[in-house]
C-alpha cells in the first residue's frame, strides 16, 4: 500500500475551467512531501516553516519569507522540518500559492501590451526565486488576494504578473534547461532517495545501502540516479550536506565552523572547508561573517 503523502507525479488541474486562477492559503503537516511535477504555473510564499526544496537539479533551505515562481512541468519538492506549536504535538506548515495555466489570459498574451509577461513565461521555466523588496511587495499582494473576489481578485492578480515582469531581484533555480522525462510509475523510486537522503545526510551515507533501498546494483543505481537528477549521488549528497552548513552558519552564533562541519554530515574538517568553498566560492568564516560579527 502506497504511503498517505505519495501522490502522483503529474496531478489533476487544481483550477476550474471556470476560474482564471486560484490563490489559497495552506496549513499543512507538509507542503510538497513528493517530487511531482504538474501543468500550472505555481507562485508559492512560505509563512511558516523551514526546510529543503528541490527544484529541478537545484536543492536550498527555505523558511518564513521564501517567494518562489515555477513554470509548468518544473519537477520540485518541499522537504519541511519538524515544525511544532506549544503543545509540542500539532505540526503545520503555512504558505500562500497561486495556481494559473499559461492560457489565462486567452489571446491577449500575444498583444503587444503583454510582451513582459510573454517574457517571464519563458523565464520562470527555469524557477525563480525572487528576494529583497521586490519578493517583499508580492508577498504583501499575495496575502491580500485571499480575501478579494471579482474583478479585483483579477486586477490583483494582473499586478502580482506586472511586478514579477519587471522584477530583478531574483535567482533562476534550475541551472540548466535539462529535465528528465518524468514517468508516474518512477514517482515512488526517487521519491524514496530523497527522502532517505534529505533524513539521513548528517550520517554516513554507502552506495550500497541506497541502492539497496530500490533493489538495484550500486552501478545500476548510479546510472539510474544520474539519469534522473543530472548530477551523481555523491554530488547530491554534498549539496545537502553544504546546504544544512550554510543554514546553519546564518543563524546558529554560538556554534564553531567546526560543530557545524560534523553536524552537517563531513567526517573532517578540511573536506568540509574545501567542499564548501567549491560550492559556495567562499570559506565558511566568511560566509558566516555576512550574518555575525566575527
Amino acid at each position: 500500500m502506497k504511503s498517505a503523502i505519495q501522490k502522483s507525479i503529474f496531478h489533476k488541474s487544481t483550477i476550474p475551467s471556470s476560474r482564471i486562477f486560484i490563490a489559497r492559503e495552506l496549513c499543512e503537516n507538509h507542503f510538497d512531501p513528493a517530487w511531482h511535477a504538474h501543468p500550472e504555473y505555481q507562485l508559492f510564499l512560505v509563512l511558516e516553516g523551514t526546510g529543503t526544496r528541490f527544484i529541478g537539479n537545484t536543492i536550498k533551505h527555505f523558511e518564513k519569507g521564501d517567494l518562489t515562481f515555477l513554470g509548468p512541468n518544473v519537477p520540485h519538492l518541499w522537504h519541511n522540518e519538524d515544525f511544532y506549536f506549544d503543545n509540542h504535538t500539532e505540526k503545520c506548515c503555512r504558505g500562500v500559492v497561486i495556481y494559473f495555466h499559461n492560457h489565462s489570459i486567452g489571446n491577449l498574451i500575444d498583444k503587444e501590451e503583454m510582451q513582459p509577461l510573454k517574457n517571464l513565461f519563458i523565464k520562470v521555466n527555469q524557477g525563480m526565486e525572487i528576494e529583497g523588496n521586490c519578493a517583499r511587495t508580492i508577498s504583501d499582494l499575495m496575502l491580500e488576494i485571499i480575501d478579494l473576489r471579482g474583478t479585483e481578485s483579477f486586477i490583483q492578480f494582473i499586478r502580482i504578473l506586472d511586478l514579477l515582469s519587471k522584477c530583478k531581484e531574483y535567482k533562476l533555480l534550475h541551472n540548466d534547461l535539462y529535465f528528465s522525462e518524468l514517468k508516474e510509475t518512477e514517482t515512488d523510486r526517487i521519491n524514496i532517495v530523497f527522502n532517505f537522503a534529505a533524513k539521513n545526510f548528517k550520517n554516513k551515507i554507502k552506495l550500497e545501502e541506497v541502492a539497496e533501498l530500490l533493489n538495484m546494483t550500486p552501478t545500476s543505481f548510479s546510472r539510474y540516479f544520474i539519469k534522473k537528477t543530472n548530477k551523481t549521488f555523491t554530488y547530491f549528497l554534498t549539496e545537502l550536506r553544504i546546504n544544512n552548513a550554510c543554514k546553519m552558519l546564518s543563524s546558529q552564533e554560538n556554534k564553531n565552523i567546526a560543530q557545524i562541519c560534523y553536524e552537517s554530515g563531513f567526517n573532517t574538517l578540511s573536506n568540509f572547508n574545501k567542499q564548501f568553498k567549491e560550492f559556495m566560492k567562499m570559506t565558511p568564516y566568511e560566509y558566516k561573517s555576512q550574518f555575525f560579527a566575527l
